[in-house]
């Protein structure tokens, strides 16, 4: 099969590169691209919108991926609107059976569930010198409460954060402990997380950003970070079912993580099971899925 995967100019989307890699592995010809070629068998689209009636071109039949469910303000509005706006696909792929609920399709289109993974490169021992205390990777806006909790702990942590950042963020964080690299080159994140001793995963507490998978926690651990982390859905639950203990935000974590003598090992043999790209889209039947689709349109 010929499979467009879409990539994007605002956003890391590590999901393309694994899709790639997987289906390449498998026989199959990706193009990985900011525009797809029409003619391909299959093209993959990250949702948003493509409303109804945008003309099609080419052969290719669609599949449509929502990785998660709108934002605030008007969250509800949004979801409406994708739900009655864009146009049917030959498929689509949703993050877990809560985003598929909650966006409330009600058809016969082919699905499938598929969660968020790791890379390989990214399951590794961290150095025993770090560089920095503290690792961020992600967006800093729209995330209530972030930077003052950086702020925070920068005053005993050298920090380092990864991601896009506005100038008025680049002003308030541009201190002496903490570097600001801006957003990198996916290939640079293994390094970058090794010369860290904690990840930080800050989400806030709002839905629907609670109920998703944190990808840079998944990230960190498979790394051998420890973590530190506010007080959420996702997080209590998923840390729960690791049976891991990170530092809580909401507590005095200063002397603890001083004196961490946590092994994260186990996390990581677990995770590198359950979460790893493979696993992930071998466990979805994600192939067997595409070729469903495009038999269905074809007959």
């Amino acid at each position: 099969m010929q499979i467009g995967i879409p990539l994007s100019k605002d956003a890391y989307t590590p999901e393309a590169f694994a899709y790639s890699f997987f289906l390449e592995k498998l026989g199959h010809e990706v193009q990985l691209d900011y525009e797809l070629d029409p003619n391909n068998d299959i093209n993959f689209y990250f949702m948003g919108v493509i409303p109804f009636w945008h003309k099609k071109e080419g052969r290719a039949i669609d599949i449509h991926e929502y990785q998660s469910l709108s934002t605030p303000p008007y969250a509800n509005i949004k979801d409406g609107l994708k739900r009655v706006l864009n146009k049917k696909p030959s498929g689509r792929i949703f993050l877990n059976k809560t985003v598929h609920h909650e966006l409330g399709f009600n058809d016969n289109v082919p699905h499938i569930y598929r969660d968020m993974g790791v890379e390989k490169e990214l399951f590794q021992t961290p150095s025993k010198n770090p560089t920095y205390d503290i690792v961020y990777c992600g967006s800093i806006t729209n995330r209530p409460g972030l930077v003052q909790a950086i702020l925070k702990l920068s005053v005993n942590f050298k920090i380092v954060i990864v991601g896009n950042i506005t100038e008025l963020e680049r002003e308030v964080l541009n201190k002496g402990s903490i570097d600001l690299l801006g957003r990198v080159d996916r290939s640079y994140l293994p390094n970058i997380y090794r010369e860290a001793r904690y990840g930080l995963n800050f989400t806030p507490d709002i839905y629907p950003y609670n109920i998703q998978t944190s990808t840079k926690t998944l990230e960190y651990m498979a790394s051998g970070l420890d973590i530190i982390s506010n007080k959420y859905f996702w997080a209590e639950r998923f840390f729960s079912m690791m049976n891991y203990q990170p530092f809580w935000l909401e507590e005095d974590i200063l002397p603890l993580m001083h004196n961490s003598l946590k092994s994260i090992i186990p996390i990581q043999q677990a995770l590198i099971k359950e979460y790893s790209w493979e696993n992930i889209l071998t466990s979805s039947n994600l192939e067997s899925f595409l070729r469903d689709c495009l038999h269905n349109e074809i007959y």
